[in-house]
């Protein structure tokens, strides 16, 4: 299954070498990309700060004849800890520039705020109508994700169209919102190829949740945005953060949106007979049998459609005693 590729290297285009990290979660692997950089390397995300993760990308880096020292720059697509957490180790190991989003470097140091991130997270599970017990646990799942992020600074914010040239190749930084609020990818014109992160996966979707610092932000309106915009650009191949690298972007696009379509007729079709909350709604379209991370997973999904059917004026929220309730207008 391309969901559990075991860990290797391999060149996958001109001087682009996939760098599959495992991990210790459902979805065991991660992959960073390596660009020969001159006499160096940048990199697009790093894995995780799991117990040896660091010692087996520098392994995978030999084997192609560079270190961890050599790397130049970091690339970082968004603020999960598996895409940058050791970003700050490398960067102390080899003096490396870390470029991200600044919208998501702010959720790095929302993480570093244990407080005031854990009650916003408490306080919208509690409203969205998820037990206490499973917020707890959920927020002691967040608390540990702090541990496998290396604390560190960007030293330059990516903005969208910006261009860096690495090596004999142009870097073009494309926003692509809707996985996070500043979810980057980066399109590389020599080659056709997309370095995707989060933003499109081959065989699964990526899960969309709200921005606890920007309510304002609508994760899947953003998504199916950025979709699009990808499919705008002249790309051969698209270099996923987890799968294999795949080609017809634009017919994976397409998937994912009818995909998401149908995930909108189920969200309506369970607010039939009474209004309900999001967690409520969650249950009825993706079952009760969920370990409580998952639970969390299964309400940002279920938020996120019942957000845009809200704005849209399908359906409507008020409030219920202490929680959110959403029916048909």
């Amino acid at each position: 299954m391309e969901d559990h590729l075991l860990p290797g290297v391999k060149e996958v285009a001109d001087d682009l070498f996939m760098i599959t990290l495992p991990m210790p979660f459902r979805l065991a692997h991660v992959n960073v990309y390596a660009l020969i950089d001159g006499d160096g390397l940048s990199l697009f995300d790093t894995g995780g700060n799991f117990p040896g993760t660091f010692d087996i990308l520098e392994e995978f880096l030999r084997k192609i004849g560079f270190s961890v020292t050599r790397v130049r720059r970091v690339f970082v697509t968004h603020f999960h800890a598996d895409h940058c957490g050791i970003a700050g180790l490398i960067k102390e190991k080899s003096g490396a520039s870390v470029l991200m989003s600044e919208t998501d470097f702010g959720g790095i140091r929302s993480l570093e705020q244990e407080g005031t991130h854990l009650g916003l997270l408490r306080t919208f599970c509690l409203e969205q109508g998820l037990d206490n017990g499973t917020a707890e646990i959920v927020a002691g799942i967040f608390r540990s994700f702090k541990d496998i992020t290396w604390p560190f600074q960007a030293d330059a914010y990516l903005k969208d169209g910006l261009e860096v040239t690495v090596g004999d190749k142009t870097v073009r930084v494309v926003a692509t919102p809707g996985h996070t609020s500043g979810h980057c990818s980066f399109f590389i014109p020599e080659g056709g190829i997309l370095v995707a992160g989060d933003s499109i996966l081959p065989h699964i979707t990526p899960n969309l949740s709200i921005d606890l610092l920007s309510p304002a932000f609508r994760p899947l309106k953003s998504f199916i945005e950025s979709l699009e915009k990808m499919s705008r650009f002249p790309v051969d191949t698209a270099y996923p953060a987890h799968g294999l690298p795949f080609q017809d972007l634009h017919g994976r696009a397409e998937e994912i949106k009818a995909h998401h379509r149908e995930r909108e007729a189920l969200t309506l079709r369970a607010l039939e007979g009474r209004p309900k909350t999001a967690a409520e709604v969650s249950l009825v379209v993706f079952g009760n049998d969920l370990p409580e991370f998952d639970r969390l997973l299964a309400l940002n999904e279920t938020y996120v459609h019942l957000l845009e059917l809200e704005h849209e004026g399908v359906i409507r929220r008020y409030r219920q005693v202490d929680k959110d309730v959403f029916t048909f207008v």
